[in-house]
């Protein structure tokens, strides 16, 4: 700062505290600071030293009173050798042998002492008091564990002795009566359990006895018989004892050292068919202590949850499952479903499945579980299992009991045994008797729906929402919501899809004239139905929403928590990615059966299976994509795999919402309405053709196809020059030169007409019968010839070329009207066999209504004299086909007639026709992705190839119609032409639009889409008839004087049924 007093000097700052200390206190703390970690060190060292000083002199003194006491104990024992020992004296002698006891020198004075208490084990067990009770148990402990180590010709005689005299209920009872008795063995057990009892008497099984031939309850040798006495003395003291907490501690042991641990042969052919045989084997008390396990349910516990003990309890279950009471015998039901539950999810982890129930690259149905994970005895195990549990009394036992019961936990530990069994094999449903036979039980079906709906969750505003409404929402639900719901949904959609499966529509609509008198198998009314399948609708939607979940919440974290009223869900582990995979694939595919049911005869009112809550982003078609090889990226409840360079290359990562889009227009493209779908199809097709033909193809430039065609020879000309070899690339855009009969070009450039009038010409040759590549049915509707192989050797070729050109037909926009069975259109558009026994209606209407006779026939069947063949005629010449491998020697009788019928069904509708199916989708899939015609059920293919069976609609007509040669929209002829036109009725509106389009259908979004454009052309004079140009869409009419002529002339024109180029 400047001074203002006159001093322009700075005054020196002086400190007068004398030089600083600073640095030399800090050197003089850290100083300190190792000094003191130095004494604490030392005094750390003194410390170790004086504790192992300690344990050392602890040791040596130890090792020298041991000594001491080792030298008396052997003049003790010498001098009273010869004469009976005082029992104080023998308590003397175990003290002293059970305090220096050491295995590798003491075995023979354990031996000694152990010889010496058995002569006087009466007195001994009479005067017992706590004392010697804890000598009795260290030293039966210290026999056993030195039986356990002895070599294998080691004496175990004296061992065994001393354990079993001790053990025994009746030395027991005998001396110390009942209640003294079950006291004093209840007090040993646990001591001797709970130091590894059944892990000692284990091991001695295992290397004492001899190899067997076969399971049997009868002991090989002595020795054999001695060790499973040791096993079974502890049970036999269960059923005597009220105690919850010993049962617990037996059960539990014997079940981790013996029924859950890996079996050895020993086990397996004795122990096992042994404990079977044990009259009084506590298996009510089995249940429950593997219930009260801790962790048991979840796989933590103690108790391994494995095959073998799966094996165990369905093995002992056979015979020791008794019930007395019913309240007792709905208990014991209850316990055993519920150890079932946990049980058969090892199912799960032993097969070791190659991903969890996903769609596979070449059909979308489950990948199958594969066994190469497991051990190969495991397996064996296993597959014993699987025919327990398809034992048949048990099953039909499990039925009755179960409809006897209305306890909803009952229900719900029989779903889980049922889910656990269908989420381990993609054929659980026809491999385990039970899941089969409870598809046919209308009554349990309607019980399980009822439990469905009736499963809530209460959230803090105290009212309870149905779990199903809350997966409907997309909300993803807490661990222990969805083991309550997730079984139970998943096993009614499987169950109930079957069922669908077997009923012929008389049967599903209730039809009392179709049925006869056989009672209901439907479970559910029509109207009930309407209801049940919009839910599942709402569910199958919210499961998408799942499967796919925003990276960013679109509901808030708190908002869940409050309507839940529960903590957030935790990351979703594999065997919970299974559950919630197999449950949207069942799901889904009863949604779509209920669909294809209501298609084929309509139950539903109309715009049920519309959902407004779904858009679909067709204003930009270049950001929708629908390829398998990009959808094999996003599957449900899967995440995200790791994408290769070639998918980068397609584009960036779909956001959710395409994402979920995709998915239901694929799993279920019927939630969108139709005419969206086409949108979305023809946005596809636009985008395609953009990247294969490009903008030059407008101007007759860039790649395309060129040929040469004879009208006389339309489709062998074709057959040749866009065959695979010759134009791999169908996709491209096409002109077509036709050649006339003298063999000359006709006139004109293919701007797109010719090519149109070819395509269709081709189309119509192909499909004709009397070319004998298709048949036609009773009601006239086309199929593949299944009888071709006798006609043409090379007949996949052509059925590959045909599909080709009608996915060229469609790939160009072009109506053809070629009236397909439903049966096929199916299999076109069917990534799973939509073809059943119903079809059969439209193909041989006869043998159908043979097969329902048969499935509802009264007598008895065998007097039919049916078997698994069935009588093929093929040109004249019959042929008797096998349904089934030695069919010819099968007879057909009640229980297999329905087997009997799938098989004819299948044979008439798919085997006598695969390959010609094959080779026509693989030729339609070369020029439009079977993903895109998936979108659509066999009705809806049927419009997009042919037209939709609607009125014309003459106004959208006038309003897409160019003039050409001198007409304009004002012109008195034109003016004159629409009047006779709007006039006309259907089928000659029909017929004029056939004359000039070659197809009498409408475009299915209307005429802007007709290309070319409806075009009317001024021909002259009105001496001449109205001509068309059906490749150009062109009406060549004449300048007529009134309304009469015009509407005579038009009306002959297109009615007298002349071809191209009428004039």
């Amino acid at each position: 700062m400047y001074s203002f007093e006159g001093e322009f000097r700075r005054r020196p700052q002086q400190n007068l505290s004398g030089a600083s200390r600073k640095h030399e206190r800090n050197e003089l703390l850290q100083k300190a600071q190792i000094e003191r970690s130095k004494r604490e060190e030392l005094r750390r060292r003194q410390n170790s030293a004086i504790m192992i000083q300690a344990s050392v002199r602890s040791y040596l003194t130890r090792l020298r009173h041991k000594k001491l006491q080792r030298d008396e104990f052997d003049k003790m024992l010498e001098a009273y050798k010869a004469k009976i020992t005082p029992e104080k004296t023998l308590a003397l002698l175990l003290q002293k042998l059970l305090f220096f006891y050491n295995e590798a020198v003491d075995v023979q004075r354990l031996v000694s002492v152990s010889q010496l208490l058995l002569k006087q084990h009466e007195s001994v067990l009479k005067t017992a008091d706590e004392s010697w009770l804890w000598r009795i148990q260290r030293l039966l402990h210290l026999n056993l564990q030195q039986m356990e180590r002895a070599g294998s010709r080691d004496s175990l005689a004296v061992g065994l002795r001393i354990v079993e005299v001790f053990t025994s209920w009746e030395n027991s009872i005998r001396i110390l009566g009942t209640n003294g008795a079950t006291s004093y063995l209840v007090k040993l057990f646990s001591h001797l359990i709970a130091h590894g009892y059944f892990r000692q008497v284990r091991r001695l099984v295992d290397s004492r006895t001899p190899p067997m031939m076969g399971p049997s309850s009868n002991p090989p040798t002595q020795l054999a018989a001695c060790l499973f006495e040791l096993i079974a003395r502890p049970l036999n003291v269960v059923p005597r004892v009220p105690d919850n907490r010993f049962s617990a501690l037996v059960l539990q042991a014997l079940c981790q050292h013996i029924l859950a641990s890996p079996m050895t042969e020993a086990v397996e052919m004795f122990i096992l068919p042994a404990l079977v045989d044990l009259p009084l084997f506590p298996f009510r008390e089995l249940l429950d202590a593997l219930r009260d396990c801790e962790g048991f349910a979840e796989g933590e516990g103690s108790v391994q949850r494995s095959t073998w003990l799966l094996f165990s309890v369905l093995l002992l279950e056979k015979k020791h499952f008794i019930a007395g009471r019913d309240d007792e015998e709905h208990l014991l039901l209850l316990g055993y479903l519920q150890i079932l539950a946990a049980l058969t999810k090892n199912f799960t982890v032993l097969t070791r499945n190659q991903g969890v129930l996903d769609d596979s690259a070449s059909d979308d149905s489950a990948e199958e579980m594969d066994h190469e994970g497991a051990d190969a005895q495991e397996m064996r195990i296993l597959e014993y299992c699987v025919e327990m549990l398809n034992d048949t009394a048990r099953v039909q036992y499990l039925l009755s009991a179960i409809d006897q019961s209305e306890d909803p936990q009952v229900l719900q530990a029989l779903c889980q045994v049922c889910h656990n069994l269908l989420i381990s094999n993609k054929f659980a449903i026809h491999k385990y008797k039970l899941i089969h036979m409870l598809a046919f039980r209308p009554t349990f079906l309607r019980h399980l729906w009822s439990a469905i709906l009736a499963v809530r969750q209460t959230s803090l505003f105290g009212s309870a929402t149905p779990l199903l409404h809350i997966v409907s929402r997309g909300l993803p639900l807490s661990s222990d919501d969805s083991a309550r719901i997730v079984p139970l949904l998943a096993v009614f959609c499987s169950l109930f899809s079957l069922l669908l499966i077997t009923l012929h529509d008389g049967e599903f609509y209730g039809d009392d004239t179709m049925i006869g008198g056989s009672p209901p198998t439907m479970p559910f009314t029509l109207s009930s139905l309407v209801q049940l399948s919009l839910t599942l609708k709402e569910v199958s939607l919210g499961l998408v929403e799942l499967a796919f979940p925003d990276s960013r919440p679109s509901v808030r974290d708190d908002y869940k928590a409050a309507v839940r009223g529960r903590e957030q869900p935790a990351q979703a582990c594999p065997q919970d990615t299974q559950m919630w995979a197999h449950l949207f694939k069942v799901t889904v595919g009863l949604v779509r059966q209920l669909h294809s049911r209501d298609i084929r005869r309509p139950f539903c009112p109309e715009n049920h299976w519309i959902s407004k809550q779904i858009t679909i982003p067709v204003d930009k078609p270049s950001d929708f994509t629908l390829r398998r090889r990009r959808l094999r990226v996003y599957r449900p409840f899967q995440g995200l795999r790791a994408f290769t360079k070639e998918e980068l290359e397609e584009g960036p990562p779909l956001s959710t919402k395409e994402i979920r889009t995709i998915t239901i227009l694929r799993e279920l493209p019927f939630v969108v309405p139709f005419q969206e779908r086409v949108l979305v199809f023809q946005s596809l097709i636009i985008r395609d053709k953009m990247e294969h033909q490009g903008e030059q193809s407008h101007f007759l430039q860039g790649p395309s196809i060129q040929v040469a065609i004879r009208r006389n020879y339309l489709y062998e000309d074709a057959f040749d020059k866009l065959s695979l070899e010759n134009e791999p690339e169908l996709r491209l855009k096409m002109r077509v030169q036709l050649v006339n009969e003298v063999g000359m070009d006709e006139a004109g450039v293919d701007g797109g007409g010719i090519f149109r009038e070819f395509l269709s010409e081709l189309l119509k040759t192909a499909f004709d019968p009397n070319r004998g590549f298709f048949r036609l049915t009773k009601d006239n509707f086309l199929y593949p010839n299944p009888s071709v192989h006798l006609l043409f050797d090379d007949f996949p070729k052509h059925y590959f070329f045909i599909g080709r050109m009608l996915g060229k037909a469609l790939y160009e926009n072009l109506l053809v009207e070629l009236p397909f069975a439903e049966f096929f259109l199916s299999k076109l558009v069917g990534r799973h066999s939509d073809v059943d026994v119903h079809h059969l209606a439209s193909l041989d209407p006869l043998m159908y209504r043979n097969l329902l006779y048969l499935k509802n026939y009264d007598g008895d069947v065998a007097d039919l004299g049916l078997d698994f063949t069935v009588l093929n005629e093929e040109l004249g010449k019959t042929r008797v086909d096998e349904l089934k491998e030695g069919g010819a020697n099968i007879q057909v009788t009640a229980l297999n007639r329905i087997e009997y019928i799938h098989l004819v069904a299948d044979y008439r509708l798919n085997r006598q026709m695969r390959a010609q199916c094959n080779a026509f989708k693989q030729g339609l899939a070369n020029v439009i992705p079977p993903e895109w015609l998936q979108m659509f059920n066999n009705k809806e293919l049927q419009v997009l190839i042919s037209g939709a069976q609607v009125p014309v609609d003459v106004e959208d007509l006038k309003q897409h119609t160019v003039y050409a040669g001198g007409y304009t929209q004002e012109h008195p002829t034109i003016l004159a032409f629409w009047q006779v036109v709007e006039g006309f009725s259907d089928i000659q509106k029909r017929q004029l639009l056939k004359f000039v389009t070659s197809c009498s259908r409408p475009p299915l979004l209307g005429f802007k889409e007709l290309e070319p454009p409806f075009c009317v052309q001024h021909a002259g004079s009105s001496d001449r008839l109205p001509t068309a140009s059906t490749c150009m869409n062109l009406l060549k009419l004449p300048e007529f004087p009134d309304v009469n002529t015009l509407r005579d002339k038009l009306l002959y024109a297109i009615q007298a049924g002349a071809g191209f180029e009428l004039s």
